[in-house]
């Protein structure tokens, strides 16, 4: 086979692979803002007020031990965190919601 073949043959596979990550990613996502929110509240229990960088870096960290071994990987340690911080800002945003008066 020539160069240009097997080359084209390892992008290929590699991208077959990086859409199988997405797709399973996006899949435990879903049960795994669920579980981000229970470890938020236990957090919130653990730690005293003030102490958020502790917080976040237990649920990160309880996160990531819930991914498969193979997500853990591919997934950054930052991309966790960030997908931690839009479940806790969208359950603030819940819990501080305050409807409108009627006039």
């Amino acid at each position: 086979m020539e160069i240009q073949t097997i080359i084209s043959i390892i992008i290929v596979a590699l991208l077959v692979i990086a859409f199988i990550i997405w797709i399973a990613w996006q899949i435990k996502k879903k049960g795994l803002k669920q579980f981000a929110t229970e470890m938020i509240v236990k957090a919130e229990d653990m730690y005293e007020q003030g102490q958020n960088s502790e917080k976040l870096n237990f649920v990160i960290d309880k996160v990531i031990d819930m991914l498969p071994g193979v997500l853990q990987f591919f997934i950054t340690r930052e991309a966790v965190k960030n997908f931690v911080q839009s479940v806790f800002d969208t359950v603030k945003k819940a819990l501080d919601y305050v409807p409108k008066k009627e006039n």
